[in-house]
């Protein structure tokens, strides 16, 4: 029996809260919208979207490991499926489903390639400097001419290639996502379920929970986390049901108007990393990720090196 190489960062299920209808043939289809350039789009079948090779990979045997993390993860997702299609039946959340949700949430929020290119760049800025810092002060015994020279010619951080293992990303991702404290911090707030009806929807995208912050501009250089005092949260969970949460928000189901569709959707698009997903295609999507398709947030991560240290800044950079 073959195993898959093919894993997803974005749930079959959830993806499927977005799938194109009247589905053709066996398969679930959806609208995949780059983001970036001419917003291209086509519909590829679901099973084949939100996915990368070997994305949850173990490579730290002599053979990797491509199901162990698989395994575990789709035991996760059967009850978050469950979760998902329960709250968008009823467009309703009681008490007892907060847990769950936030649990959902938190996971969703780091096993997207954003945060895994973020583990990796950060992972190779540190060890990259830390080799400076011990070369340059001695610490390495001196290297073949040949590297010495390549060093004084190249630089160092041009000579110097880099590789972080797969199962560190992996593993970091998974510690961030099923942590108790990213979960505990998601369970302080207040969660609104909002529902909508055609003509509009709600869209997702391959980094979907968006944290919203309305005077983000009082409060740089700095970034923003979930216990910032105005900070919201939201999370498409199909085309007509949609989560937000916030401190400052009255718990309760509403009804969102075309005007609260499109800042949602907003929102969506500029935490979109590469791609949009949508049950529908219309010249007005189109121009509106096209409007924002220089408009990013996420995890940022900048390292002041100095010569004899560096200085590492994490920062979250909200859409506002």
């Amino acid at each position: 029996m073959s195993i898959p190489r093919k894993h997803h960062y974005l749930p079959q299920f959830y993806l499927e809260g977005f799938k194109i209808l009247p589905q053709k043939g066996k398969k679930p289809h959806i609208w995949q919208i780059e983001k970036v350039g001419e917003q291209k789009y086509y519909n590829p079948a679901i099973t084949d979207t939100g996915c990368i090779r070997d994305y949850h990979s173990l490579d730290h045997e002599l053979e990797p490991d491509h199901k162990t993390i698989e395994s575990v993860l789709s035991t996760i997702e059967a009850k978050q499926a469950e979760l998902v299609q329960s709250i968008i039946n009823s467009k309703d959340m009681n008490h007892s489903q907060i847990a769950e949700l936030a649990g959902l949430i938190s996971l969703m929020r780091y096993r997207i390639p954003a945060f895994a290119s973020y583990i990796e760049t950060s992972h190779k800025k540190i060890v990259l400097d830390s080799f400076k810092i011990m070369y340059q002060t001695g610490k390495f015994p001196s290297p073949p001419k040949m590297i010495r020279q390549m060093f004084e010619s190249k630089g160092i951080d041009e000579t110097l290639n880099i590789k972080i293992s797969n199962w560190e990303i992996v593993e970091k991702i998974l510690e961030v996502g099923l942590s108790s404290e990213s979960i505990s911090m998601l369970l302080q707030l207040n969660y609104q379920i909002y529902s909508t009806k055609e003509p509009d929807i709600f869209i997702t995208s391959d980094n979907p929970v968006a944290l919203f912050h309305p005077n983000y501009e009082d409060l740089k250089p700095y970034g923003i986390g979930l216990a910032i005092k105005g900070v919201e949260l939201t999370f498409p969970l199909s085309s007509n049901t949609l989560v937000v949460a916030g401190h400052h928000l009255k718990p309760g189901s509403y009804f969102a108007n075309h005007n609260q569709v499109n800042e949602f959707n907003r929102r969506t698009i500029i935490m979109a990393e590469n791609y949009i997903f949508s049950n529908k295609i219309s010249t007005e999507l189109k121009k509106h990720i096209n409007d924002l398709k220089d408009n990013f947030a996420g995890f940022t991560f900048d390292n002041l090196y100095y010569g004899k240290g560096s200085v590492y800044v994490s920062r979250f950079i909200p859409v506002q």
